[in-house]
């Protein structure tokens, strides 16, 4: 199949990860034909991108400097071989051989779980695809795009020429197009894309394995099963007992979600970096809050609701500082016994993660953690707050399979330029991004939460 790739990307992997394209004798990423390798070098090819994008996001993680805008685009080359390596791996699935393909067409769209969805005006229902975390939205996006006639153009460049005027031909169509008679910029779908992916890969229940689904309709009902059918044995001749699943359905709709950001007439013209900075910033800043709607959302209008506020999760008092590491124990008992499980991760704020790497024993030594409890990720995140309870000093601690949380995500954002009392008084832009998102939890047995967990002393 051909790996879609901006060339701005293929010409950053190829300067940042020359060692990948020798081992593989080639020049670029794009020359690879993934339909033409054997499963084994499929399987390859793709660990070796994962390793490799790793390898650029550390260096990402650095700092900022002139070079991080060349390590993403690097990143972003190795995530879609990576992509298109499991795409093609899938077109195999459903032909059903491992074996090299004669030519690189597509059985379907790409996705990972098939998830039938009705919408409001959908009689049939329609397929909706699941995204994991690896998965990139951009991929979803470019599959369903008509033509590639923004490809080479960032996120980035876009959000700049939108205050300083676009300087090339493919900024300035992109401008023509997206603009409105309210002075706003609605993002072509695939830049809206690589900014969602942007704030994905900043998300933490992303990290844990949260699912995306792209939302195509104002609501969007997804099946859930609430009850398993329960076979029984019978003699010989004898009546097979009926006994039917149940379900119930998970409704996701679009609520608003918007950020806004001051920034100055000469940072936006003069800075180097700002085409990658601004929308980091923009997409981190929607993570933090799409991290705290997921997890403690009230569910109260206009807010979605998260896995704290879901009928059903299971849920400890601890109301304590942390001692041990027996809570964490029962919430994954607790979520294998739910028949929920694997537990993929425990997600709390860092200075609780801190607390437990600071546990001792009696001898002062580091205080061993349980081999089941230490094979989960304890991954963090200051989106949970760590001033509540009756010491105001409490937090929560989120255990769960959290493949079973879907994030529903529309692909359009929509940014605006605002000349505010900031602009005529500091010569200050505002940006205002603004998208659509909801949050669903399809069991709420594989989610577990640890409430009042006080500070360490």
């Amino acid at each position: 199949m051909t790996i879609q790739i901006e060339q701005s990307a293929v010409m950053a992997a190829r300067k940042h990860a020359m060692a990948f394209h020798s081992r593989n004798k080639i020049k670029a990423i794009d020359d690879l034909q993934l339909h033409k390798l054997s499963w084994s070098e499929l399987n390859g090819i793709q660990a070796e991108a994962a390793k490799e994008a790793r390898a650029l996001l550390d260096k990402c993680e650095a700092g900022p400097g002139e070079a991080v805008a060349g390590y993403e685009a690097a990143h972003d080359a190795f995530m879609a071989l990576y992509d298109a390596a499991n795409f093609e791996k899938d077109q195999r699935g459903q032909l059903g051989s491992n074996a090299a393909r004669a030519h690189g067409g597509r059985n379907n769209r790409p996705g990972v779980d098939v998830i039938e969805v009705r919408t409001d005006g959908d009689v049939e229902g329609d397929l909706v695809y699941a995204l994991k975390p690896e998965e990139r939205f951009t991929t979803w996006a470019q599959a369903r795009a008509v033509g590639g006639e923004y490809s080479g153009l960032s996120i980035g460049q876009y959000l700049r020429s939108m205050v300083i005027g676009g300087k090339t031909e493919m900024e300035r169509r992109a401008l023509s197009e997206g603009s409105d008679s309210a002075g706003g910029y609605t993002v072509p779908t695939v830049l809206s894309a690589a900014l969602i992916d942007l704030a994905r890969a900043q998300s933490v229940v992303m990290r844990a394995g949260a699912q995306t689904i792209p939302l195509t309709s104002d609501t969007n009902n997804i099946a859930k099963l609430l009850s398993d059918p329960v076979p029984a044995w019978r003699a010989e001749a004898g009546a097979v007992a009926e006994s039917d699943p149940t379900f119930g359905a998970v409704q996701l709709v679009p609520r608003s979600l918007a950020v806004q950001m001051k920034v100055s007439v000469e940072l936006m013209e003069d800075s180097l970096n700002l085409a990658t900075e601004l929308p980091r910033v923009l997409a981190a800043a929607m993570a933090g809050e799409l991290d705290r709607v997921s997890l403690l959302g009230s569910g109260t209008a206009p807010e979605p609701r998260g896995i704290a506020n879901t009928v059903g999760i299971g849920t400890f008092a601890q109301n304590a500082e942390i001692a041990t590491y027996g809570n964490l124990s029962k919430a994954r008992t607790a979520i294998l016994t739910a028949n929920d499980g694997p537990v993929t991760a425990y997600i709390m704020h860092p200075r609780d993660e801190g607390s437990f790497t600071d546990l001792i024993d009696s001898n002062g030594n580091p205080l061993g953690l349980p081999a089941a409890v230490a094979a989960i990720p304890m991954l963090t995140t200051t989106s949970i707050p760590i001033n509540g309870g009756s010491g105001t000093d409490e937090s929560t601690i989120f255990a769960g399979n959290f493949a079973h949380l879907l994030v529903g995500i529309r692909q359009d954002i929509r940014v605006e330029v605002l000349e505010t009392t900031a602009y005529t008084g500091n010569l200050q832009y505002t940006l205002l991004a603004h998208m659509r998102a909801d949050v669903a939890v399809t069991h709420p047995g594989a989610f577990y939460t640890l409430t009042g967990v006080g500070r360490a002393a």
